[in-house]
């Protein structure tokens, strides 16, 4: 018989993670898209990503715990009060299948990016659509959603609502289901601004015995939350072409030091077509190193695949279980282990 709820919580002292009061720390797996893909008919392609994420070692999935995209099946909300069961269900089997693999999860609950609907949609649910030029472009219209008190009101009402939740397959309430490590306020929040932040924080601490991160890209700290995180890219972020070892070990470093709580860097990567395959893998161990002798808690690349996704889906960053990084993770595991 399958037990679930089998794993333990994770504790956190203030500056690291606490399992049974020994540190706890591990690898993660990115794959955004695992209760997409069983909200449109493919549970196959998400419960194949979690054993890759098994095969490879990783101990936690950062998967997407939103879905307000109106066009697709595996929506999540229809507008800002009504939920969409079937997408939630499929986010049951998400967390289901993880607490089978005795993985755990960090759910971002809402996005930066319109790609899933993400605040462009909140706002046109609110009655206040972002115009089709600037929708790529959430720097034009963050401002206008974390300031809106409608949205507020909305943005705690789903998380309540979510933390509320019975898991229709194993019966356990979201926000005390020890599956999800933790949960992020949202995905890269740009621009947040303080209030903002102290606000979501405090409401998803009132219904939530999880952790609590913020999800953005610079390890901001802020005292309400209780892990900082880090997303890099060199290609993307400024890096001279030749640097990027450099680059990533220095914005490792640099956040390790000015973070007041637990780093998990949960996104990185170099493009396919761009170093070769040799200098990606070395760049990657060489951060894998830094990271591990600055403390950080956890750390995954972006992205993790199942054998079927096209390759031409997540901009040339797409990794594989039986690939060309199973040694260079190999030899990071045993560095967080």
């Amino acid at each position: 018989m399958v037990r679930w709820g089998g794993l333990d919580f994770i504790a956190s002292d203030g500056a690291q993670l606490l399992r049974d009061g020994r540190p706890f720390r591990f690898l993660l797996g990115n794959a955004y898209y695992l209760a997409d893909e069983v909200g449109q008919g493919h549970p196959e392609h998400a419960l194949a990503a979690l054993d890759a994420a098994v095969a490879l070692g990783f101990g936690v999935v950062r998967t997407w715990a939103f879905n307000d995209a109106p066009w697709k099946q595996s929506r999540m909300q229809d507008d800002l009060a009504a939920p969409h069961e079937p997408g939630l269900a499929a986010l049951d089997r998400v967390v289901a299948e993880a607490a089978r693999r005795n993985l755990r999860l960090i759910l971002p609950l809402l996005d930066y990016w319109p790609a899933y609907g993400g605040i462009a949609q909140w706002l046109a649910w609110r009655g206040t659509p972002v115009a089709d030029a600037d929708r790529a472009h959430p720097e034009r219209y963050a401002a206008r959603f974390y300031a809106d008190a409608q949205l507020r009101d909305a943005y705690a009402a789903r998380v309540r609502q979510l933390a509320a939740r019975t898991n229709t397959i194993t019966g356990a309430r979201y926000g005390d289901d020890a599956t999800i490590l933790a949960w992020e306020l949202m995905n890269e929040p740009r621009g947040a601004p303080d209030d903002w932040i102290a606000f979501a924080a405090a409401t998803v601490r009132s219904q939530c015995a999880q952790l609590v991160g913020l999800g953005d890209e610079a390890a901001r700290d802020a005292p309400d939350l209780d892990l900082a995180s880090l997303h890099f890219y060199p290609e993307k972020h400024g890096c001279a072409p030749g640097d990027e070892e450099r680059f990533g070990c220095a914005a490792i470093t640099e956040a390790a030091r000015r973070a007041g709580r637990p780093l998990i860097v949960g996104e990185f990567g170099l493009r396919h077509d761009g170093l070769p395959l040799a200098a990606r893998q070395h760049a990657y161990a060489a951060w894998f190193a830094c990271a591990a002798a600055a403390g950080v808690a956890g750390m995954g690349p972006w992205l993790l695949g199942y054998a079927a996704r096209p390759r031409e889906w997540d901009e040339g960053f797409t990794f594989y279980a039986g690939g060309d990084y199973d040694a260079t993770l190999r030899d990071a595991l045993a560095l967080f282990s």
